[in-house]
Parts: C-alpha cells; sequence; structure tokens
C-alpha cells in the first residue's frame, strides 16, 4: 500500500490566513471599542461618586456639630460664612468652628470627643481649618480660646484668622479628601432656608473629577445642611 503523502500549506495560503485573521482582529477591535471606551468613563463617574460621597459625609458630620455662624472663609483675612448670605463662594480655605477634641496642628478626622458645656451648647476647642490644594482637600486641627469674642459662646473672625494662619502654616497638611476640582460654601437663613435673621444652613457645591484609562468625569454635587443653632 502506497503511503499518501501529507501536502503542506503553501507560503501565499498562509499569508492570507494571516491576512484574514488579522482582518478579523481588527473589526473585533474596532467593534470593542465603543465599549471599553464606555467602560471607562463608567468607571470615571463611579470613582467620582465614590470620592464626593465620601467627602460629602465627612464634611456634612463636621458641620452639623458646627453652627453656620461659625463657619468662615478666608479672603484676606477670615469673613464669616454669612456674607454673601447666600450665593455659596469659590474657597480653597475655610474654617468651621468645633467641639471636638484634637491635637494642635494634627488632622482633623477622625475626630476626638466632643465638649458640651452645662447647658448643652458646644465647648468650643478650636477650628477645623480646610485646605484645597490642587484637586486634594486637607484639613488641620487648630486649637482655639473664645474668651476674645464678643459674645465669647460664638466663635468669631478674629480668632477664625489666628486658626487660618496657623493651618497655612503647616507643611503636609493632613488629608482629608480626594478628587475635588472646585469648592463653593455659602449660607442661607431660617427655616427651611427661609431668609431670616438667624443663619441656619449651610450651602455646599463640590466640583468632583476622577480620570480612568484617560477618561476623566466631572461631576457637580450640592447639599444644603442644617448646623446645631
Amino acid at each position: 500500500m502506497t503511503p499518501v503523502k501529507a501536502r503542506g500549506f503553501t507560503l501565499a495560503e498562509m499569508l492570507v490566513g494571516v491576512v484574514i485573521l488579522l482582518l478579523f482582529l481588527g473589526i473585533a477591535y474596532f467593534s470593542l471599542q465603543p465599549v471599553i471606551a464606555y467602560m471607562g468613563a463608567a468607571q470615571a463617574k463611579a470613582d467620582t461618586q465614590g470620592n464626593a460621597v465620601a467627602l460629602l459625609y465627612k464634611l456634612e458630620r463636621d458641620l452639623h456639630e458646627s453652627d453656620a455662624r461659625a463657619v468662615f472663609y478666608d479672603n484676606s483675612g477670615a469673613t464669616a460664612l454669612p456674607t454673601p448670605p447666600a450665593a455659596p463662594v469659590s474657597v480653597t480655605v475655610f474654617a468651621v468652628a468645633t467641639a471636638d477634641t484634637g491635637t494642635n496642628g494634627g488632622a482633623c478626622y477622625p475626630p476626638g470627643a466632643f465638649k458640651t458645656n452645662d447647658n448643652g451648647s458646644p465647648k468650643w476647642q478650636g477650628f477645623e481649618v480646610f485646605i484645597r490644594s490642587g484637586s486634594q482637600l486637607n484639613c488641620v486641627f487648630e486649637n482655639e480660646s473664645f474668651s476674645s469674642c464678643n459674645p465669647p459662646d460664638l466663635p468669631c473672625a478674629s480668632v477664625a484668622s489666628l486658626a487660618i494662619t496657623a493651618a497655612k502654616a503647616v507643611v503636609n497638611p493632613p488629608y482629608y479628601g480626594a478628587g475635588v476640582l472646585d469648592f463653593k460654601i455659602g449660607a442661607a437663613g431660617g427655616q427651611n432656608g427661609v431668609n431670616s435673621g438667624l443663619i441656619q444652613y449651610v450651602n455646599l457645591q463640590i466640583q468632583a473629577l476622577s480620570t480612568v484609562n484617560g477618561r476623566t468625569n466631572v461631576t457637580s454635587y450640592t447639599d444644603q445642611l442644617q448646623t446645631r443653632n
């Protein structure tokens, strides 16, 4: 019986096969490219939301325990939050009075014990000074005495200025949150934000961002928080 010899592929046939394979791979790549781009954008969106929600949670906690009249932003010296009264202003440095204890020049979070007076009002310990550097938000605890304020049971701009000056001098301030493109803060008065003589609400606008595989997502978040007063 004569053995049958196996026939090999010619060079031309192999080249045709490679071309067809490359053609199929090219079609698959260009077909999947929109899906890959969408996944990158979706992940960037999810990361943005994750960063912003965690940051808002911590800020809400700090502001709920403070007083809307005791929030100051840095504008060539501490400026009380009710000025301007409602429209949030872009800030890079702002201070929030706190009754939490902490280490002078140390991190704001996690906080120490919350102190109260005999009547249940906050026993102010100092300020949490927030400093935005690029897209990172840092926070420095500064212990200050409020005895020079009038009335002494409510933090004032002069003491806030001291805390802000001290916090800005801290090298490598403690980390608080990331992915912040812009931060705006304002105030509103009265029940449910209706204008009145008593400032009760803090208005926040945070523009957060995240980048995944070259896809950048920027999302704005707004919140209105009622404080202790």
